[in-house]
């Protein structure tokens, strides 16, 4: 089934193999050279330049030995780990890990950062097990906190204090939560490496909402996770500033409501979103040739799933340029409105799995449901 969108804000989508002076991009060389460009774009004017890796391998302990999740139809196993990211600091990571009881050897895995405001229930950890998955589930808030949203109506709302213990610790970067949340992704990442518990090399990364925004930066700068998924992420996220389908959340109301999710020098394209020099796309791009997968609903018109489409539509252009194959760059659309669903999970096991392992895919990840979507996409 097709569906409209109607667009209010159309302009052609930066270049992506294009040089900042613009001189084309012919090689794979020249593209780790685009590369470099397209993340400082990123991190220089949006979300701030993210903390470096830790110099030293982190101390991981389970604090919490396994013990069975009710209501699992997969015999699903729960434990609890900690992990230490740096030498001279006690700064810890808590995460649950979810394996099922039948595994006989480590398996994939897919890290959500939602533990904020969700835990993973036996149904979730059942798809995941039902499909070869592990599952590790973590609280990004416990890296960068995150003010609940208040009504913006009256101006824009006084930002919170950069004060978190990652944000003092590297005080010289100006770097938002959601770029805190995505340095918490490969913090995890370095953490099961260590346990060696889970198939590192086929590690997922996934979140929704504001989560899926983090997600979606995570995969884009840390080429270590073989899949990046992201579940209506919308503006910041997998959706679009630049092509905003009706009823699209504005840049405007974003930076009024949330200022604390990006750098401060991003407040400077108040009023001026259509001067963006970058979108979604170019987070989209920085994954390829990985897998990549976006997951919305038609009716979740706040994260703007036609601009998410169109926008992986573009991106595609780098994963061809890379010779990995057009579904390698995918959406699955859904009925339904904001949430991240049953469907939204059993889609993005199937997709790594299918990239993975050659499993079929009962859906198409390329069909274009939307008509009217703009040239160039």
């Amino acid at each position: 089934m097709s569906h409209r969108a109607e667009f209010s804000g159309i302009r052609d989508l930066p270049e992506l193999l294009r040089f900042s002076d613009g001189s084309p991009v012919t090689s794979d060389a020249d593209w780790e050279r685009r590369r470099l460009e397209l993340t400082a774009m990123l991190e220089g004017l949006c979300y701030g330049r993210m903390p470096p890796r830790p110099s030293c391998s982190p101390v991981v302990r389970m604090i919490q030995p396994p013990v069975a999740l009710r209501g699992s139809e997969q015999r699903s196993l729960v434990s609890i780990y900690e992990t230490y990211p740096f030498a001279d600091s006690d700064y810890r990571l808590e995460f649950q890990l979810y394996m099922s009881g039948a595994a006989d050897a480590p398996p994939p895995v897919m890290i959500c950062g939602d533990g904020c405001w969700r835990r993973i229930t036996a149904e979730t950890a059942d798809i995941a097990h039902s499909r070869g998955f592990a599952l590790v589930e973590f609280n990004r808030c416990a890296l960068v906190s995150d003010p609940p949203f208040r009504d913006v109506s009256g101006g824009p709302r006084e930002a919170s204090p950069r004060d978190s213990v990652l944000q003092r610790r590297f005080k010289e970067l100006d770097f938002g939560a959601i770029a805190g949340w995505a340095w918490g992704f490969s913090r995890i990442y370095d953490a099961l490496e260590v346990s060696g518990v889970v198939d590192c090399a086929h590690a997922a990364v996934c979140g929704h909402s504001r989560g899926g925004k983090a997600s979606l930066l995570a995969g884009a700068l840390d080429s270590r996770f073989a899949a990046v998924c992201s579940s209506g992420s919308g503006s910041g996220g997998a959706g679009s500033w630049l092509l905003r389908a009706k009823g699209a959340e504005p840049l405007d109301f974003m930076l009024d409501a949330f200022p604390s999710w990006f750098s401060e020098s991003f407040q400077k394209f108040r009023g001026q979103a259509d001067e963006l020099p970058f979108d979604s796309h170019f987070l989209k791009a920085l994954c390829a040739p990985r897998p990549m997968l976006t997951t919305d609903g038609y009716a979740d018109l706040w994260a703007n799933p036609a601009g998410s489409c169109a926008t992986t539509i573009k991106a595609r252009e780098v994963y061809r340029f890379l010779r990995a194959p057009d579904d390698a760059a995918g959406w699955r659309l859904r009925d339904g409105g904001h949430g991240h669903e049953p469907e939204d999970w059993a889609a993005m096991f199937e997709f790594c799995r299918h990239h993975f392992s050659g499993s079929a895919l009962s859906w198409d990840p390329t069909e274009v449901l939307y008509e009217d979507l703009p040239a160039g996409c």
